[in-house]
C-alpha cells in the first residue's frame, strides 16, 4: 500500500543500514496476504456453514460434475468449494492497480 511504501522509504533514508525498511515491507506484505486470505476464507466458511446446500450450489458444475457429485463421498453435507482458474484475473487486476 502507499502508506507502507512511504514508511519504508522514510525508514530507508533515515537508517544507515535500511534494515527497518526491509522489515516493514516484509511484515506489511505478510500481514496483508494472511489477513486478506484468512478473513475472506473465514467469511466464506461461516456463510457456507449457515447456508448449506442451496439450490444455486446444487446447480453449479465443475469439469462436468455437479458440486454435489464432487463432495458426496468425502463430504456428504456438501462443502465450501473454490474452483481453480480464477487466479489469473485476480493477478491481472492486482498488477494493473499496483502500477497506478
Amino acid at each position: 500500500s502507499l502508506p507502507d511504501t512511504m514508511a519504508s522509504r522514510t525508514a530507508a533514508k533515515l537508517d544507515d543500514t535500511a534494515d527497518n525498511s526491509i522489515g516493514n515491507v516484509t511484515g506489511s506484505n505478510s500481514v496483508n496476504v494472511f489477513l486478506g486470505i484468512g478473513i475472506s476464507w473465514t467469511m466464506g466458511a461461516i456463510y457456507w456453514n449457515q447456508a448449506g446446500k442451496t439450490p444455486e450450489w446444487l446447480s453449479r458444475r465443475y469439469q462436468g460434475q455437479s458440486y454435489d457429485e464432487l463432495t458426496r463421498g468425502m463430504y456428504p453435507n456438501g462443502g465450501f468449494i473454490v474452483p481453480p482458474g480464477s487466479l489469473s484475473t485476480s493477478v491481472l487486476v492486482f498488477t494493473c492497480l499496483a502500477v497506478l
